[in-house]
């Protein structure tokens, strides 16, 4: 018989890697929790966006949600399922906008300061915040529209890691990788289609799309940043850049060489939105999607 230190050592790294590939689908979905000090940043910074954004609804509240409003309703019934997303919309009562909204900001703030609680209260928070969308829809960016899906998928994301083996846990660990493989996709797939829109446009196309924005008083909240001839040139390679940015985005972020900058150069492109063109809460959404992609080290397990 062979003595125990004549048996081959087998290597666990190497067995790792010669597992067969539906095996390592299986345990990256089941085996662990996947960007943990990302999603407890996400939750934090999307939990104090949502306060922010309550605090400019009660600051504005009678021009947006008000009984005089500049947001024109047309209340009418398109069935019970199809209508709860729009009660505020079909609701003539300024009331109950108020009500959504402090409802919105209390949850906002327990969430703030708890980020234990699961599914419930983020699943309540995610329907406050789309009914309200959709009574100021007018005055809504894009930036918005990626915010509700932020919200939906912010459901299933888990800041209390256990590893049980339960079932429970397991479906857990499962909707959390999935949620976070649904949103690197959902604004990879943003940034993509984007350039794609972009090289459709005569002006994108031709270089002239950012100088002729910076033309556009709307778009330009100081004075020192509107456009000059002198700065053509550089609103030419802006213009450029941009795209490459947008169109190469999905390749581009995971590499790691070149990881950090590629995102700091994509803030101070969004920051240059929200403060000088003055779209803020697109350019803070946008910002906020980051945090999937920023490195940061794993907690140590115990």
């Amino acid at each position: 018989m062979l003595h125990y230190s004549e048996i081959p050592k087998i290597n666990p790294t190497l067995h790792a890697k010669n597992k067969p590939f539906l095996q390592k689908l299986i345990a990256y979905f089941f085996s662990d929790y996947h960007l943990k000090p990302q999603i407890v940043w996400f939750k934090k910074l999307l939990y104090c966006y949502l306060i922010i954004e309550c605090a400019y609804f009660l600051l504005y509240y009678d021009l947006l949600l008000g009984e005089n409003s500049i947001v024109m309703v047309s209340p009418k019934s398109i069935g019970l399922f199809k209508t709860i997303p729009f009660i505020l919309y079909n609701s003539l009562s300024p009331n109950l906008s108020l009500t959504f909204v402090m409802l919105t900001l209390g949850i906002s703030l327990f969430g703030l300061f708890n980020l234990r609680f699961y599914f419930i209260l983020d699943f309540l928070l995610y329907f406050l915040v789309i009914n309200i969308h959709n009574r100021v829809y007018p005055t809504l960016t894009g930036g918005d529209n990626l915010l509700s899906q932020l919200l939906i998928f912010n459901c299933f994301l888990v800041t209390n890691f256990t590893n049980n083996l339960l079932w429970k846990d397991q479906l857990k660990i499962c909707f959390h990788n999935f949620s976070l493989l649904a949103i690197v996709i959902q604004v990879s797939l943003l940034y993509f289609l984007s350039a794609l829109a972009k090289l459709n446009d005569p002006a994108w196309f031709a270089g002239t799309a950012i100088s002729g924005v910076a033309q556009i008083q709307y778009f330009s909240m100081y004075s020192f940043f509107t456009y000059s001839e002198n700065l053509r040139p550089v609103f030419f390679v802006l213009n450029y850049v941009v795209l490459f940015y947008q169109l190469f985005f999905p390749i581009l972020i995971w590499i790691k060489k070149v990881k950090k900058p590629f995102l700091i150069f994509g803030v101070l492109m969004h920051l240059y939105i929200a403060f000088v063109m003055g779209l803020v809460g697109f350019g803070f959404i946008m910002i906020l999607a980051y945090v999937f992609f920023w490195p940061m080290k794993e907690p140590l397990k115990s």
